[in-house]
């Protein structure tokens, strides 16, 4: 830990330092169209990528958008030489708490990294290091593919990927980062480096869960497949009312041990600020015909939900639905996660109950709880050993996605979802908390989100491949 109190203090002191002229630093070394901004300029916001959540944000000093992977080295190298701080991103939805300790940092907005090359022959697509999961959708479909990605569509598909990239493809296909098969990459000395299973194979093993510790990456490229029911998807809701939480609660509860790989059940707590009631929802989504669905609907229809709504979308609308206002900004998005391995339905009735009172009392708040349980066969087909990603047997990913614009509320957001995290965590059915890295709060042990065995090769890598800590503000590998 004193390393990583190193760490956060060196960052604090360099950003007290005399600012410097990155206009003089950069420009010598990077392309014409390369773009260089400091915070006082016009033109910063258009330079500097966005920024997906005000909660606790990183702030620059400066912003640069390369447009080759050249111009990245040389950002690197020069950044490193003069002790600047940086920060490479896309759509800033890196949303823990260690983002707020990079002050005064330079920007790398990695924007022009969009390119997207489908190969249907070989099944295989490489995209840039720029590129949200949006962007692939087209291009697959069009091709009769898919791969698995996360639910929105404004998030950066290699950023995810290398957390880990969960999704409702995933009890089909595995995690994205399981799809991976290469990356090339700018590392701490700002030389280009492939990682794969035959190429710095460590590396590869290390950027499978813990990637954005270990460099820049340019491009990655990723095994896809035939398009599951020709890229349809059933997507059926349910609100219930709140007397009935319980028979939803064992519902889900009754998966706990199997799931079918196409299907996904997301049960989630809101509140409608319009008619001042909270909303208990199960969504229930198939991949597959309405005919191997309907057994599935038919347990839930059997509960006697309120409503319900029944439909047959594509991939691409179902993403579009999932990143209704997920993807706005401006918006304190102030997270909180647990894997679990099995359902509690005393602990959901505690939560409901908790998250009831807390509506009622902040008229502001717009935040929820959802419960994403997705199939684990493809997952857990992948030995534990072959990626550094340590949570394979996590069954749902609890998410506490609290919305709100009032910093005032901070405190009893942090209250609210600390008291509702440690309750899961209790009768999650792990000895210790999992915490998936693309969600964690970023006040868990390192040990909770990278994975007791796993942090000693870890550290031993990032002693190799990054020794001046230039990369991993997120979550940083304390070595």
């Amino acid at each position: 830990m004193l390393n990583r109190l190193f760490q956060v203090l060196a960052l604090a002191s360099l950003a007290t330092a005399a600012d410097p002229n990155y206009e003089q630093l950069f420009r010598p070394f990077v392309s014409p169209e390369t773009e260089i901004a400091t915070f006082s300029e016009a033109d910063f916001a258009e330079v500097a990528s966005p920024r997906w959540s005000t909660w606790h944000a990183p702030t620059f000093q400066a912003a640069i958008k390369p447009v080759y992977e050249a111009d990245i080295q040389s950002i690197v190298r020069i950044a490193a030489r003069n002790h600047i701080p940086f920060l490479a991103t896309l759509n800033g939805h890196g949303g823990n708490d260690n983002y707020g300790r990079v002050q005064n940092a330079l920007n790398i907005n990695l924007g022009h990294f969009n390119s997207v090359t489908v190969d249907p022959v070989h099944n295989k697509l490489t995209v840039g290091g720029g590129v949200t999961f949006g962007e692939i959708a087209e291009p697959l479909a069009k091709a009769g593919k898919e791969i698995q990605t996360g639910n929105a569509v404004c998030v950066g598909m290699v950023g995810a990927t290398i957390g880990g990239g969960i999704g409702t493809l995933q009890g089909i296909h595995g995690l994205v980062l399981d799809s991976l098969l290469s990356v090339t990459m700018v590392d701490a000395k700002g030389d280009m480096v492939i990682a794969s299973k035959t190429v710095n194979p460590d590396l590869f093993w290390a950027i499978r869960g813990a990637g954005a510790n270990f460099g820049i990456i340019t491009s990655a490229t990723y095994q896809i497949h035939d398009q599951t029911n020709d890229g349809n998807v059933i997507i059926a809701n349910y609100p219930f009312p709140v007397s009935a939480s319980r028979s939803a609660w064992e519902f889900v509860q009754s998966y706990d041990e199997n799931i079918p790989a196409p299907l996904v059940l997301i049960p989630s707590i809101r509140y409608n600020h319009t008619t001042e009631e909270v909303i208990l929802q199960v969504s229930v989504i198939y991949y597959g015909p309405m005919a191997d669905a309907q057994p599935y609907l038919d347990q839930v229809e059997a509960l006697n939900p309120i409503s319900s709504t029944v439909e047959t979308v594509t991939q691409q609308e179902l993403k579009a639905i999932f990143s209704e206002g997920a993807c706005d900004r401006g918006n304190r998005h102030n997270v909180y996660t647990v894997g679990i391995k099995k359902t509690d339905p005393d602990t959901m009735e505690e939560a409901l109950q908790e998250m009831t009172e807390f509506f009622e009392t902040h008229p502001t708040y717009n935040g929820s709880l959802a419960i994403q349980r997705y199939g684990s066969q493809a997952m857990l087909a992948v030995p534990d050993e072959e990626t550094s990603y340590p949570w394979r047997e996590i069954n749902a990913y609890v998410l506490f996605d609290n919305i709100y614009t009032d910093p005032a509320l901070d405190a009893d957001v942090d209250d609210l979802s600390r008291s509702l995290r440690t309750k899961f965590e209790a009768t999650s059915g792990f000895k210790d908390p999992q915490i998936y890295l693309n969600y964690a709060h970023g006040d868990e042990p390192l040990n909770q989100v990278y994975g007791a065995s796993k942090l000693p090769k870890l550290r031993a890598l990032k002693k190799l491949w990054d020794p001046q800590h230039l990369f991993g503000a997120g979550y940083p590998i304390d070595y």
